[in-house]
């Protein structure tokens, strides 16, 4: 079976409006990794990266979860301010509700209440009773093993969607259907059906994600290095800056060179920990 190709989708705006911000890196078992953040008293925007989180508040007072979708435009996510979140980001396309392979289209651009797709109040009670980041990963962990190794997701993925979006993410987005349907020999409506049935989008939508994912990283990054903007969009397969511009404000509602004075301005890399 061809083995999955990991990218690391960035909610760059979880850090820059909270007080703390945690991240473990898993990249196993669907996960890419767990946050856990401090809110301030700023918004928070969820932008686009493919993927579905499951949040958990741990308000005291009125503890909740829900599994949300990706959006496709900027959204405010994260309502409470002064409250510690527990997060849990899986794989781009991948589906966490596992045994259950038409959820996906319903979660795009919406959030829906743990409770109603997995009971598990154990879990709950394990993540929200502590703000002891390995203690929620270590509640969630044991909940969710005993789903996984049920359901076996992997063995019934779809290998024609998991060979495509290997393509996708290697070419930071720019691929397209059409090359697609050639290298793989299907038709790009049933390439585009597949990819439908088991995201929740199609592959042009994870495409354009993927591409802006990249940009965001290469962005963070340039924080070091000084490239122009103009370097940047055309290693990342743009015609021409303006239109680079164009696709990062739609997704962020920030020009690229505003986002970076952002990153600078809210302290990105000092609120940002990597739990080893």
């Amino acid at each position: 079976m061809e083995q999955q190709i990991y990218m690391t989708p960035k909610q760059p705006f979880f850090v820059t409006s909270s007080r703390a911000y945690a991240k473990f890196i898993l990249n196993r078992y669907g996960i890419v990794h767990f946050y856990q953040c401090f809110t301030g008293t700023e918004p928070r925007y969820a932008v686009p990266d493919g993927c579905v989180d499951m949040v958990f508040c741990c308000d005291p007072k009125q503890p909740y979860a829900e599994i949300c979708g990706t959006v496709l435009a900027p959204q405010a996510v994260l309502l409470h301010s002064d409250t510690c979140y527990f997060g849990v980001r899986f794989l781009p396309g991948y589906n966490p509700v596992l045994g259950s392979s038409e959820i996906m289209s319903q979660l795009v651009n919406h959030q829906i209440p743990l409770d109603e797709l997995i009971q598990d109040r154990r879990m709950l009670e394990g993540i929200c009773g502590t703000t002891d980041f390995r203690k929620q990963i270590r509640a969630f962990m044991r909940s969710y093993m005993n789903i996984y190794r049920r359901a076996c997701p992997m063995e019934h993925s779809n290998l024609l969607v998991l060979h495509s979006f290997n393509l996708l993410i290697r070419s930071a987005g720019s691929i397209s259907i059409e090359q697609l349907a050639e290298d793989t020999g299907y038709t790009a409506r049933y390439i585009d059906r597949c990819f439908r049935n088991e995201t929740g989008l199609s592959p042009k939508q994870l495409a354009k994600i993927v591409r802006f994912q990249a940009a965001v990283s290469a962005l963070n990054q340039n924080q070091h290095k000084g490239r122009s903007l103009t370097e940047i969009a055309a290693d990342l397969g743009y015609f021409d800056q303006s239109h680079f511009v164009h696709d990062f404000k739609a997704y962020t509602g920030l020009t690229p060179k505003k986002y970076q004075k952002l990153l600078l301005h809210d302290s990105f890399e000092e609120k940002l920990r990597i739990v080893q």
